[in-house]
């Protein structure tokens, strides 16, 4: 006994027809317009002359993507009579009204739906994020501004600089503040920086230079040496030392403030100063 799959021409239950129609295309592996001029045509058979386990299992496939299918008897393919040994077919018009497998029985028929209503299921599915996604973005403006304002209340004021009682020229170049003296006065921690030897000294107010060597702290300064020098002066960017005997030495400043300095002459002496 053979049995054919008959397609009913609509989906099962509630299920979108243009869903179930592309479904069937992928399953079968039939064009787009095949399946719905098949699906138009009702009822169809589409497969014949298969065993039930066969025509069964290939209709389950076809139900679980929602279309409505059966399984119907193939009388015309099944044999029916035999005559000196060979097998004869019922002609197609003693076929009759197809035997129905239990549980196979096709729903009421579906109502065609139109072309607008087609479109509507198809991007029915969509309309949310379509929705959604320009009403998150009007929705994120706000709040970004509310956070700015949130984060930049954490954040210390910016000072504000003064006003200026008159514009500068816009090519006048900016004054250059020299270095004051009196900025030099009181203790330094001094280092070579080619041998990493530091040493302490004293630059006094009246110009004074006191050498104390490698201690500060509770030492008195060392004696008069002709070596070492006894005397500073700061010459626009120039640091001036002067000895007992002899010429003065100059060296050019680089760096320069309450609590650095480092002069030197390019080439032998790199001498960086710091406050002990």
């Amino acid at each position: 006994m053979f049995y054919r799959i008959v397609l009913q021409g609509r989906s099962s239950g509630a299920q979108d027809l243009v869903a179930v129609q592309a479904e069937f295309a992928r399953v079968t592996g039939l064009p787009m317009d095949v399946t719905e001029s098949l699906f138009a045509q009702t009822p169809r058979p589409i497969k014949e002359r298969l065993a039930q386990a066969d025509a069964e299992r290939i209709a389950a496939t076809l139900r679980a993507i929602g279309a409505a299918v059966t399984v119907e008897r193939d009388l015309l393919a099944s044999l029916d009579s035999l005559d000196n040994g060979v097998h004869e077919l019922v002609a197609p018009d003693h076929r009759g009204p197809p035997t129905i497998v239990p549980g196979s029985e096709p729903g009421p028929a579906s109502t065609q739906i139109t072309a607008a209503q087609r479109l509507r299921k198809r991007f029915g599915r969509h309309l949310p994020l379509a929705v959604g996604a320009p009403l998150a973005i009007a929705l994120l403006v706000p709040l970004a501004s509310m956070v700015e304002d949130a984060v930049s209340s954490f954040r210390p004021a910016r000072a504000v600089a003064p006003a200026a009682s008159k514009p500068a020229l816009a090519d006048a170049p900016a004054p250059v503040a020299r270095p004051n003296a009196s900025t030099l006065h009181g203790p330094w921690r001094c280092t070579n920086q080619n041998n990493g030897l530091s040493v302490y000294w004293d630059f006094g107010a009246d110009g004074a230079l006191a050498f104390y060597g490698d201690t500060y702290k509770g030492n008195a300064p060392h004696a008069a040496d002709p070596a070492i020098p006894n005397g500073w002066q700061l010459n626009d960017e120039h640091l001036v030392f002067t000895f007992v005997r002899g010429n003065p030495v100059a060296y050019a400043v680089s760096e320069f403030n309450l609590t650095r300095l480092r002069y030197g002459d390019g080439r032998d002496v790199d001498i960086q100063c710091r406050r002990p």
